[in-house]
């Protein structure tokens, strides 16, 4: 017989049950119960209902069908293909659980992918099994407020398609794990926080017996609460629809600030109008606060050349002239089959703004001058992410910085330099990295004391990678090392100038980024008293998910940070208190 996902949840109410305290009014709710699915929801885009479990013409979502399965022999049987549909069995409960609660699943498994299948407690972890099944995982990887991490021998193996329980039990303080009844793990947790639970079975052919969710109290808040150290607004929020039309769009991305002469606040922002990808329909946009960030401004498009690709607005405010300068990269979609390489689909573009931001010059492609006098066997890619900068010391002061993704004949990525001596006149390739083999990419850079350029970026070995590239941004360098005191989830990052050695005080570099190097997620700001040697102050400025990031100083001290929160669609912002002039060690 086939269930479908019409059926509605059953919500049942009891004063005793199996593995919680006897005293407890506690309640039961049922996803699947005696093989027969009860309720599937939740987590599933905008326009699936279980009345409508697909998109018909939808081209992603109107392939997949959701927990689709058929009741045999007491048992729900999910597989990996329904009704010529890819299945997307994520059973996930209807609400979340307060208080004493255990969430249970007794299933069996003969086909699997790694992670799948498994429990997830939303933003803390998921408890999955090894690859031959000889052991169970917590996975604590992208997780806002990770559990503590453990592998516990199975004994029964999990793919030999026999029944096995798999329970997740909070009890006061106190979080559980059990495979087949047997303990597996406890660590501490929040009595007082409300868990989100479900069983992941996507990628994995499952029976599934029953999926309960027993709890002293349910809520119907699904979301993890989570701390900030001041307001955060969201200045650029998607749709996750496709739109053509300024002011929105389907994701926003790629955060860059900068803040004018006259201290407004410039937020720009990739704005993928069609999908979150990386490559397509994408304009470049900004929004303004003339109030310190107090109110916004409408979107205004800086640049919107079709359905090609406007990428990484980096911007910097010439001190002298007032002018913004804004570089881009823009990427000619069409030319995407014929593989990467950059001189054929990337190019350079720079515009300008002479009043405040408001309105732009025409862009002007200024590919051809600068790759007329790069060095053989180099390419420029793409700008930062995050703003440039003027530097303020020595024989080069009043040069204009623009952080650059370069390629050196490898395929990775390396800092590098494109500047100006004339205002913006007329723009030159500068110092490069030569890595020996390490990448650093999107890497942002900031003025040393000694009038060098340092540039922290992004690496795949969890920390963040420095190079300090010499005489102002114009000298090639070979020195690269690791700042052990910065975690990279191999993210983004910023860093700013906050202010300079004086009257026996250290100057201040500031670093923003995710906090944690298993994933985009507790968006910190880290302090340098030692011209980025070590970074011993932090302060964590949201502790959800947070990617890219761009940070800022406005006239009176405070520091801005525009950011990519709760995943890859939304941009907030915040303002700090400024870092403390100096720190004890």
């Amino acid at each position: 017989m086939t269930v479908r996902p019409e059926t509605r949840f059953l919500l049942v109410a009891t004063t005793a049950l199996l593995g919680l305290p006897a005293c407890l009014d506690a309640a039961e709710l049922h996803v699947v119960r005696d093989g027969r699915l009860i309720h599937a929801s939740l987590n599933w885009p905008e326009g699936i209902t279980p009345e409508r479990p697909y998109i018909p013409g939808d081209p992603f979502w109107g392939q997949w069908v959701h927990c689709g399965g058929t009741t045999r022999d007491g048992l729900y049987d999910v597989p990996l293909v329904f009704g010529g549909r890819n299945n997307h069995s994520r059973f996930s409960t209807a609400k979340s659980a307060l208080g004493d609660c255990e969430f249970k699943v007794v299933f069996s498994c003969s086909v699997h992918l790694n992670r799948f299948p498994n429990i997830t407690i939303t933003d803390r972890g998921q408890l999955r099994f090894s690859g031959n099944g000889s052991q169970v995982w917590m996975s604590v990887s992208k997780r806002s407020l990770p559990l503590k991490p453990f592998a516990a021998d199975c004994g029964n193996n999990p793919f030999d398609g026999k029944l096995h329980s798999l329970a997740v039990k909070r009890t006061g303080d106190k979080i559980s794990f059990f495979y087949d009844g047997k303990k597996l793990n406890e660590q501490p947790i929040d009595p007082d926080v409300n868990l989100h639970l479900w069983f992941d079975g996507l990628k994995s052919a499952t029976k599934i017996a029953s999926i309960k969710l027993t709890a002293k109290r349910f809520s119907d808040k699904l979301t993890t609460n989570f701390t900030s150290a001041a307001p955060i607004e969201v200045i650029f929020d998607g749709s996750g629809k496709p739109s053509r039309k300024s002011g929105s769009a389907a994701a926003y991305r790629i955060p860059s600030l900068a803040v004018s002469r006259k201290g407004t606040i410039l937020a720009f922002a990739e704005a993928r109008r069609q999908n979150g990808r990386d490559i397509g329909n994408i304009d470049a946009v900004l929004r303004r606060s003339e109030d310190h960030g107090k109110t916004w401004g409408p979107e205004i498009v800086v640049m919107d050349d079709g359905e090609h690709s406007v990428n990484n607005p980096s911007p910097i405010v010439d001190p002298d002239t007032g002018r913004i300068w804004l570089f881009l990269g823009r990427i000619d979609i069409a030319t995407l089959a014929q593989g990467w390489n950059p001189r054929r689909f990337v190019r350079q573009f720079v515009t300008f703004s002479d009043d405040d931001g408001r309105t732009w010059s025409r862009p002007v492609d200024a590919s051809k001058t600068i790759r007329e006098q790069l060095k053989p066997g180099r390419e420029v890619i793409l700008p930062g992410p995050g703003g440039g900068f003027v530097t303020e010391r020595g024989k080069t002061a009043g040069r204009l910085i623009v952080p650059m993704n370069y390629t050196t004949g490898a395929a990775h990525w390396v800092a590098g330099v494109i500047y100006s001596d004339d205002h913006g006149v007329t723009w030159k390739p500068g110092g490069v990295l030569h890595s020996g083999g390490a990448a650093l990419g999107e890497a942002k850079g900031v003025e040393l004391t000694d009038g060098s350029i340092l540039f922290n970026g992004r690496t795949s070995t969890k920390q963040r990678g420095l190079t300090v590239i010499p005489n102002g941004g114009t000298t090639d360098t070979t020195r690269f090392r690791y700042a052990k005191d910065l975690p990279d989830p191999s993210c983004q990052g910023a860093v700013v100038r906050y202010a300079w050695p004086r009257d026996g005080r250290p100057g201040v570099i500031l670093y923003s980024g995710p906090g944690l190097a298993t994933g985009r997620v507790q968006g910190t700001l880290w302090a340098s008293y030692d011209d980025g040697k070590t970074w011993p102050w932090k302060r964590q400025y949201y502790q959800g998910p947070s990617g890219y990031s761009d940070v800022g100083v406005l006239p009176d001290g405070r520091v801005i940070v525009l950011f990519e929160k709760d995943g890859k669609s939304k941009l907030g912002f915040t303002v700090l208190p400024g870092p403390p002039p100096s720190v004890t060690r």
